[in-house]
């Protein structure tokens, strides 16, 4: 089982509007009452609703983004083949706790503690990858890792190929939440086996096991505390 941090919200919030909930201090620069959290529920034909949710800072700009399923999902591997200039239109569901490999060049996105969700299509995707890979290749150049800059360049080019539809891109994304997707004519899925499951990745999100947490309850109880203190007594009788 695993605890959201979200919590599921659509009978608080009508589709297609934007809610801006205020949450108090900023945990970074201590602004008052500065962290605010802004939610946006809206429908992916042939998929269902989703909710964007941004906690952001007005004072120092601090911003940390997620989205979330509101309809029941299984955890499920997502694949497309990127082959032509239409397959960019893809959408890309990526919620904290989703992983996006793009095979040919090699990139694998894993979620982390400080992850950000989005909803977006194959190009922006690969725009995203295209900016880290550029101040990458910028640090490589200045450590004079000239292997590394050939090989950021040969990405580059490759990238830059996709999007002008000359050259194929396998793209797939994972979530053990079922909170990831990608939506489009050409995409094909299916679920995620037990050991792909535990492989993965959850970023900011802990697995919570209920049977202990149960258990752990119990040591305290009233219950709990008679049976250890008959014990004591029949060792010293």
């Amino acid at each position: 089982m695993v605890e959201r941090e979200e919590k599921k919200r659509e009978d608080n919030v009508n589709p297609d509007e934007i809610q801006v909930i205020t949450l108090g201090d900023c945990p970074v620069c201590g602004g008052k009452g500065t962290l605010k959290a802004m939610q946006y529920i809206h429908e992916i034909p042939y998929f269902g609703k989703v909710m964007e949710s941004t906690i952001f800072c007005e004072k120092c700009g601090y911003r940390n983004a997620d989205v979330v399923m509101l309809e029941d999902r299984p955890p499920k591997l997502y694949t497309v083949r990127v082959e032509e200039e239409k397959d960019l239109f893809t959408r890309v569901v990526r919620s904290k706790s989703g992983t996006i490999e793009l095979d040919e060049i090699g990139v694998k996105i894993e979620p982390g503690p400080a992850a950000e969700g989005f909803v977006s299509n194959v190009e922006g995707v690969l725009e995203r990858v295209r900016e880290t890979l550029l101040m990458a290749r910028e640090f490589k150049r200045q450590e004079g890792d000239e292997e590394a800059v050939k090989r950021a360049d040969e990405v580059l080019e490759y990238i830059k190929e996709v999007g002008e539809g000359r050259k194929p891109l396998t793209v797939r994304i994972m979530d053990p939440l079922g909170n990831s997707a990608l939506v489009g004519e050409k995409v094909k899925s299916r679920l995620l086996t037990q050991k792909e499951i535990d492989s993965l990745s959850l970023g900011p999100y802990v697995k919570v096991n209920p049977d202990e947490l149960e258990a752990g309850s119990n040591e305290g109880s009233g219950e709990g505390g008679s049976s250890k203190e008959k014990d004591h007594e029949e060792e010293t009788d």
